[in-house]
């Protein structure tokens, strides 16, 4: 049984990684990924917990929200297929982190129906996306710097509780705000922003007439 302790950390948790999904006109909102080629639905939530979902027990994918019960606390975050437990699993955080798990790290012998600890839960999640291929991402810290970089510059690791590699690099008490796929923004030379070697850098200044949060991360 867990202590009242334990449920307390775990409901703030639930509540600091929930506040990454809301939307500036309100309500909290869900990321919904592809599920073609899949035989279950994954629902990531604020506890860093993963649901499966059997797929053809389903009319319509979202459907499978009616399908969990979830802890006190806990929302969905992040809805998608499964894609056969092929490519990755993008995990971005606040403290300028950002991870790339194997999606056979999700894969189970049994029909499990929850896996704990699908996230590390250090650091507030920002991003989250099952890419099938690697991919152009932006990110853009709280003092206005951006950093354009393909995810094959991430090692790809096992561990679903890994704390990734260092993406942007903290100045005067900046944090990471948000990670987007580069169609999903508003750039006029993006190149102008792009790491090809190394991450692990403060990033370049966005230029006024840009944007990085223009759409969907």
């Amino acid at each position: 049984m867990q202590s009242a302790d334990s449920i307390k950390r775990r409901i703030e948790m639930a509540e600091r990684n929930f506040a990454a999904r809301e939307s500036p006109s309100g309500p909290p909102t869900i990321k919904i990924g592809e599920d073609s080629n899949s035989g279950e639905i994954l629902v990531f939530t604020s506890l860093c917990n993963v649901y499966k979902v059997q797929k053809k027990e389903l009319l319509d994918k979202l459907q499978a929200l009616q399908k969990i019960e979830f802890e006190p606390g806990e929302k969905p975050i992040y809805l998608t297929g499964e894609k056969r437990y092929k490519g990755f699993l993008i995990v971005a955080f606040e403290n300028g982190k950002i991870g790339k798990i194997s999606m056979d790290s999700y894969q189970t012998e049994y029909a499990r129906k929850k896996l704990v600890n699908a996230f590390n839960a250090e650091s507030r999640l920002i991003f989250i996306e099952l890419i099938e291929r690697d991919i152009d991402l932006v990110a853009l810290s709280s003092i206005k710097k951006v950093i354009l970089f393909n995810t094959s510059l991430i090692n790809a690791v096992g561990s679903r509780t890994t704390k990734g590699v260092q993406l942007m690099k903290p100045k005067d008490g900046s944090v990471m705000i948000r990670v987007s796929r580069l169609e999903n923004t508003k750039l006029a030379d993006p190149e102008y922003y792009r790491k090809s070697d190394s991450l692990n850098a403060i990033g370049f200044y966005l230029k006024p007439e840009d944007e990085v949060g223009v759409g969907p991360s």
